[in-house]
């Protein structure tokens, strides 16, 4: 499932601009998989993007053009980006079957009743998930997603300033859900997928092909940093490192390690971990008292934090439910030249984004 703002065109560029940092991968299809050619990672700029929000288009633009320039990925190359946390709303409508002329009026005026701005200051786009009978009238579900035209200006900004031009946004969940997708399951099975970001963690269920929710909830690996730095009394990039360096939980039952840094760090950041794992019970509680009848077969971590060590063990036990780090390689054929196997396993899941918008790139040459 895809969103689009702007024009439907091909793509062989993933660009995933986040609060931490930016990542861009350059693909294309390869038979029933993909060729990945060229990967870029490089830091945002701090305070040059809020809430998902560009704050200075000409600092963001700067470390957009540093990245794709150091990763060898041309600026005339087509490319997806994608908007994500706060400056996206995703929301599930049902309204009687019309035409799609008709339909297009009818979202844009229920989108007012989500928005906390004007829709004539929104960009609105919607998918039909299905086509649902209720007392004998045909209904059609819907997946509408909206952001403020202002948001989407100046992402495109700072993007012609890197030196690329954009030709469609992707919602980043989505890209995410289409990157891990690859990943092994049962077809048509109930999956969970969480998204650790710097700044939000997005929380998605499908059930099979269907997109049944989308959640955003305010706290991510930046969160863990803080509690750490606030924990050990150090400055926010030393507890960056030190976090990046020692994190990891420590599972009952398990030798505590010598190490008293490590139980150090994960004293500081086990109420954030926590929280993860109370948001996505909360999820999945709220998709079981709709869907009584399915069960969730897993739950997909990807973003940097995923790659803490035990964490995937740790919710499996909080969550009852299998929860495993996702590949967004899975689809793919990654030459040792590009990424190697010690780096896919460290970087894998902070691609994930990026590897999903580069996919919906090729899918549509």
């Amino acid at each position: 499932m895809a969103f689009m703002f702007g024009r439907r065109s091909g793509a062989l560029v993933g660009v995933d601009i986040g609060t931490a940092a930016i990542k861009a991968v350059e693909m294309s299809p390869a038979g029933p998989k993909f060729a990945v050619h060229r990967i870029g990672v490089g830091s945002t700029p701090v305070g040059a993007i809020k809430n998902g929000v560009p704050t200075d288009v000409e600092v963001l633009g700067g470390a957009i053009r540093e990245v794709l320039s150091a990763a060898g990925i041309r600026g005339g190359g087509r490319v997806v980006s994608g908007l994500a946390g706060e400056a996206v709303i995703v929301r599930e409508l049902k309204l009687p079957e019309m035409a799609t002329a008709t339909l297009s009026q009818a979202v844009q005026f229920e989108a007012g009743r989500f928005l906390p701005y004007a829709v004539r200051d929104a960009v609105v786009d919607y998918d039909v998930i299905e086509e649902v009978r209720e007392e004998g009238q045909k209904k059609l579900e819907l997946l509408m997603v909206a952001t403020r035209r202002e948001t989407v200006d100046r992402l495109l900004s700072a993007l012609h300033r890197g030196g690329v031009e954009p030709e469609v946004f992707d919602v980043k969940p989505f890209a995410v859900m289409r990157a891990l997708g690859g990943n092994a399951g049962t077809d048509g099975a109930v999956q969970v997928f969480a998204h650790i970001g710097a700044e939000t963690t997005d929380i998605l269920i499908m059930d099979g092909r269907y997109l049944r929710l989308t959640r955003s909830v305010g706290f991510g690996g930046n969160e863990m940093t803080r509690a750490v730095a606030a924990g050990m009394g150090l400055e926010f990039a030393a507890a960056e490192t030190l976090k990046r360096a020692k994190a990891a939980v420590l599972l009952e039952g398990e030798p505590r390690p010598e190490d008293a840094s490590v139980e150090s760090v994960y004293q500081a950041i086990f109420p954030v971990i926590s929280d993860l794992a109370r948001e996505v019970r909360r999820s999945i509680d709220y998709f079981q008292t709709r869907w009584r009848e399915r069960r969730i077969e897993r739950v997909l971590l990807s973003g940097a934090p995923a790659g803490i060590k035990n964490l995937a063990q740790f919710l499996t036990l909080e969550l009852g439910v299998p929860a495993v780090i996702g590949d967004p390689f899975a689809k793919c054929e990654v030459p040792e030249s590009v990424l190697s196997a010690a780096q896919r396993r460290e970087l894998g899941p902070s691609l994930a984004a990026a590897v999903g918008l580069a996919m919906r790139g090729a899918e549509e040459q």
